[in-house]
This record gives structure tokens, sequence and C-alpha cells, in this order.
């Protein structure tokens, strides 16, 4: 889907003109004063450019529609901060940051789902021994107890256990309900 959408995006791409260098100094001129139109054309006018840029970034942890889209908006702040000095610099050293930034907010992002994926896989594992081990299922106390933690951080992650499955349908049971049991049997 994603790249259906970067695919119509370059098709109209395709139709729009870049600002060449004597139409970007006219227009920078006139966006100074507050015109709108000017930054309208400064920003369609360099919507290559940033996409250009954005094109580096390519494979590092994000969709390519996602890196235009950081790029596009890092574009619109730059023409709306320009104020003076070389444009292009400018737009390129805003658009660069904001495309590492997301970046780097992507990694760390992964970094937290693998650790909780991690919880997750570990508790079902205490989860299972017990039920062994006690002849029945363990409460969020027991486990609590067992992994050192607390029970709200327990719940936390059978809740995050609970909503991953929610999303692809592999559940019967709602969080509520499986605390209510005093179980974790279906993490």
């Amino acid at each position: 889907m994603n790249d259906e959408y970067y695919q119509m995006y370059l098709d109209e791409l395709r139709e729009i003109k870049p600002c060449d260098d004597k139409e970007r100094a006219s227009l920078l001129i006139s966006a100074a004063t507050g015109n709108e139109a000017a930054r309208a054309r400064l920003i369609e006018g360099h919507l290559i450019f940033a996409l250009a840029i954005a094109k580096d970034y390519r494979d590092k942890g994000l969709p390519m529609s996602d890196l235009v889209q950081e790029a596009n908006l890092a574009l619109t702040v730059a023409v709306s901060e320009y104020r003076e000095g070389d444009f292009l610099t400018a737009a390129k050293e805003r658009i660069t940051a904001c495309l590492q930034a997301a970046l780097e907010e992507q990694q760390a992002e992964n970094k937290v789902e693998e650790t909780m994926l991690a919880r997750v896989n570990v508790l079902q594992e205490v989860s299972k021994t017990m039920a062994d081990e006690l002849g029945r299922e363990a409460t969020v106390e027991e486990l609590a107890e067992r992994m050192q933690m607390t029970s709200e951080e327990i719940k936390d992650i059978m809740k995050l256990a609970v909503d991953a499955l929610s999303v692809t349908g592999d559940y019967a049971q709602t969080p509520a309900e499986s605390l209510e049991q005093g179980g974790a049997e279906e993490i």
C-alpha cells in the first residue's frame, strides 16, 4: 500500500516544474514579505529536492512514503523559517535533521517493542512453568512474586500481550476476563 502511494506521488511529481535559481531568488524575496503564494511555489518547486534527500535514507528503517512525508514537512518548515542566506543549504540541513530524527525515533520504538516482546515471552514461559508446578494457572500475584515484579507490571505485560493478540484476532477473552479469572493463561 505504501509503495502504491509512493508511486502515485512520483507520478504527480513529474508534472511539477522545479524552481530554477532565478525563480527561487524572486520567490524568496516575495515569501519574506509574507506572500503565501510565493511560499507555496517555493515548497512545490523544491519537492524533487526534498525527495532526493529522502532517497539517501531509503532502507534504513522507514518506508519511503514516510521519508517523503518527513522531508516535505521539513521543507515546509524551512520555507516558513527562511530569512536570509543560502536557502538550499538551510533547507537541506532542516530536511536532513528531520529525517535523522524520524529514523532515530523509529529505532527507539523498535527497541521498546523488542523489550516488551521479550517480557511477554518470559511471562508466558514462567506462567506455563508455574501452571505445571501448581496444577493450576498462577495468579497475578504469584507471577509477580516469581518474576520479582509488581502485580501492576505483570498486568501491564498481560495487557500488552492481549492487545497484540487482539490485533491479530487470536484471542477469546478480554484482558479483564483473563484477570478476573486470576490467571495468565492466555497471555
